[in-house]
């Protein structure tokens, strides 16, 4: 969203230069961010806007007629050269206003096309996403240890990504950490550690979800994840959707 600090924004380009998971990531979830002018109503330009447009001209014109006459009128003229003055002001204030007409109507034409080709963009993704192939969403619980956590696992099949998030776990103490696994019959493959921040745990990954029944969350000691199975308890579960025919390889 590019809504960084200058100082933060040499942090995040540090961080992604040398971390091709987190590039990754930006690069997938760039084209979601993309769909963000969808949810802003539309609005119409306010009629003063031609009003403005045409005082405006108006006003330049005045200050070139001024200008003209006072470097064109050195001495007081006579009846026939300042007929001359009056004419040629008069064609440089009509040639003024052409010239701004002509950029404003091109600017307008620029920019509708601007925006019919956006609109096209976007009508594309949105049909995308409204396609058999728009993200999967699942719903994960806490368990008894984290009764009051829950969130969401939603598949994108086409990037094949998976983006979880889930609210209320309890606060991190020392140098404990979250970590998600994929279950196949209940063999557990882990997709790294969460991020929590503000009461919002979330973790993205890249592959596919198929032959998979679940996803769970695990307290591990930290700081570093566990590598062939959970060593702490598992403090939220969800069930994998398969509503669908299948996810997609």
């Amino acid at each position: 969203l590019d809504a960084l600090t200058e100082e933060e924004r040499r942090a995040a380009d540090e961080h992604l230069a040398q971390c091709p998971k987190c590039a990754r990531a930006v690069q997938q979830l760039r084209s979601v961010v993309e769909l963000f002018p969808l949810t802003v109503p539309p609005v119409e330009p306010s009629p003063r806007v031609k009003e403005r447009i045409l005082a405006r001209i108006e006003e330049q014109t005045q200050q070139l007629r001024s200008s003209q006459l006072q470097t064109a009128l050195p001495s007081k003229p006579t009846d026939r050269s300042q007929r001359a003055i009056s004419w040629r002001w008069r064609w440089a204030a009509l040639a003024t206003a052409a010239i701004l007409l002509f950029a404003l109507l091109g600017a307008s034409v620029a920019w509708n096309v601007s925006l019919q080709q956006q609109l096209s963009h976007l009508q594309q993704q949105v049909a995308q996403l409204s396609s058999p192939e728009a993200p999967i969403v699942s719903s994960l619980y806490g368990t008894a240890l984290a009764s009051s956590a829950h969130g969401e696992i939603m598949y994108f099949p086409r990037q094949q990504v998976t983006v979880v998030v889930v609210y209320g776990l309890p606060r991190l103490e020392g140098t404990h950490v979250y970590q998600g696994w994929l279950l196949r019959h209940q063999q557990p493959t882990s997709i790294g550690l969460l991020t929590l921040e503000n009461g919002v745990a979330t973790l993205n990954f890249q592959g596919s979800l198929a032959g998979y029944d679940s996803l769970a969350i695990s307290l591990e000691n930290g700081p570093q994840p566990s590598l062939d199975a959970p060593k702490g308890p598992i403090v939220a579960l969800g069930t994998l959707t398969s509503s669908r025919t299948s996810y997609h390889n």
